[in-house]
């Protein structure tokens, strides 16, 4: 279906999104569904039973993105609407980081943890979404999701002595609260969308190297693991 499209902020996005602009979006996107796939691995090292769970969250969290995305390239290409795509978004991140969040915690604990308040917080956000008729309860859910997600990791971390690994999750937590109300605001320049889009696709790019190492790190057996910790020297 083709149609003159304008978003709620009143942009004709038709116009706003360049198909080179649009296809960058893809790059943060894989980027970021790679580094979702080691988290879960690395959850399969130490707390088998939370891996399925971790393994959704990330495919959910990635098939949010690559609607969004989606959703761009088309309107890009011909002005194509599809809704489904874009609005896919905000509830595949709040639930699918959810999930990653419990099973992360889960791993560097070494049991599983309560998973009620990770389960209940999303579901209270997408009843808040359709009494208000809008989608800020499902993006602050997201939003709380991811940062949760990066500070359990950024810990975990400098806990065994990382420092620079560290460093990696806590830019990947500064940009994912940083970056959407930037990108939000309206009237920018394609100047200004590039150095957004290319500034995410550098932190999504701190999160994947900051996941190779968890999976790294929480993939050796425990007791190497802990003779490591004794001897590791801050990075």
């Amino acid at each position: 279906m083709s149609t003159v499209m304008s978003s709620a902020r009143g942009v004709d996005v038709c116009a706003e999104y360049g198909l080179a602009l649009a296809l960058e979006d893809f790059v943060p996107v894989v980027l970021a569904g790679a580094a979702l796939v080691f988290v879960a691995r690395a959850v399969r090292g130490r707390v088998p039973s939370a891996f399925p769970v971790a393994l959704v969250g990330a495919l959910v969290v990635t098939l949010g993105g690559l609607g969004k995305a989606t959703w761009k390239l088309l309107v890009a290409t011909g002005c194509w609407e599809y809704p489904i795509l874009e609005n896919l978004l905000f509830p595949c991140l709040s639930f699918g980081f959810a999930a990653l969040s419990w099973a992360l915690l889960s791993a560097v604990r070494g049991s599983t943890v309560t998973p009620w308040p990770f389960a209940g917080f999303p579901v209270a956000a997408a009843v808040g979404a359709v009494w208000m008729g809008d989608t800020w309860p499902l993006l602050i859910a997201a939003a709380v999701g991811a940062t949760f997600l990066g500070l359990t990791a950024a810990t975990y971390a400098f806990r065994q002595g990382k420092r620079s690994v560290g460093v990696l999750f806590v830019v990947y937590v500064v940009g994912t609260n940083v970056l959407p109300p930037l990108a939000a605001q309206p009237n920018q320049s394609a100047e200004l969308q590039w150095a957004e889009q290319l500034t995410n696709s550098a932190v999504q790019l701190c999160f994947l190297l900051g996941a190779l190492w968890l999976h790294e790190q929480m993939s050796r057996p425990p007791a190497s693991a802990a003779a490591e910790e004794q001897e590791e020297v801050p990075a």
